[in-house]
Parts: structure tokens; sequence; C-alpha cells
């Protein structure tokens, strides 16, 4: 009986995870609106690279963005894009994976140790979650079917004294 009552315990604490509340295709919204990703690279060295989300602005309800998920990757940032404010976007930036490898490790000392904490979701390259609070309660919504703009290269400065 100790156990199943752990058991059942156990089991109603796990209920409270992460659930999307709803999932909406690229081909709900109107085309203006329709969420996109292009991915963009810096020209000068050690700029990075990274992708940018665009995604309606109506999904949010009038709530305030808690998160987006998205390529395995979490952003708490988005910004409108227009005047009009329908649309929003957020930026990510892929993590660097320049470390010094050597068979000395004192050579390596100031590598960073990688993240491997990951999203609470697991989500395809095409799709995205966006959270909000809701009248006190977490709401997810799961983009699917996002379409891939044309890769956006940013040219790098010019020389100095050029």
């Amino acid at each position: 009986m100790k156990y199943f009552t752990l058991f059942l315990l156990l089991c109603l604490t796990s209920c409270g995870s992460k659930k999307v509340t709803q999932s909406m295709s690229s081909s709900q919204f109107e085309k203006t609106e329709q969420p996109y990703f292009e991915e963009w690279s810096g020209g000068a060295p050690g700029s990075g690279n990274g992708v940018t989300l665009y995604f309606p602005a109506s999904i949010l309800e009038g709530h305030t963005l808690a998160a987006v998920y998205f390529r395995g990757m979490e952003n708490n940032i988005a910004r409108f894009i227009a005047k009009d404010k329908t649309m929003l976007i957020s930026r990510f930036t892929y993590p660097s994976t320049a470390y010094n490898m050597s068979a000395d490790s004192k050579e390596e000392f100031g590598n960073t140790v990688p993240n491997y904490d990951g999203i609470p979701f697991e989500l395809a390259n095409d799709k995205a979650v966006i959270a909000f609070e809701a009248n006190g309660k977490m709401k997810y919504v799961k983009l699917e079917n996002i379409t891939q703009k044309e890769t956006v290269a940013y040219p790098s400065a010019p020389l100095q004294g050029q």
C-alpha cells in the first residue's frame, strides 16, 4: 500500500509538466501573418550565426511573452517588426563551438563547459513553441510547418583605414 500511494503521488505531480495547449499550422494564418524563419550569418570573424523567427503577434492574445522555443534554443525576447504590430521576431544565436582542443589538458584551460539542459519540448526544425501566461496559467502554442526563407549573410565591416 505504501508503494502504491507513492506511485499515485508521483503520477499526480508529473501531470503538471509542460503541455502544448494549442497547435497551429502556418496555413491557418493570413498570408501576411504566416510564421517563417531565416538563418543569418555575420560577416566579421567572431560575429557568429543564428536564426530569426517571425511569428504573428495574435498568438499572444494581449498576454506577455514568457518564452519562445525553437531549434533546441530558448529566448524570452520578441519585438515588433512593423508599425502595424502584426508580427513579432525572436532572434537566436547558435552556440559557439570554438574550443581549444589539445593533447595537453593545460592548453584547454579556458574552454567553457557546454550547456546540455536543452528545452522542455522535443521539436522538429520547422516547429516552435510560444509560451505565455494567461489567467495565472502558462499556455503553450505550437507552431507547425514554419517555412524557411533565404539565408541572410551580413557583410563584414570595412577594413580600418580604407
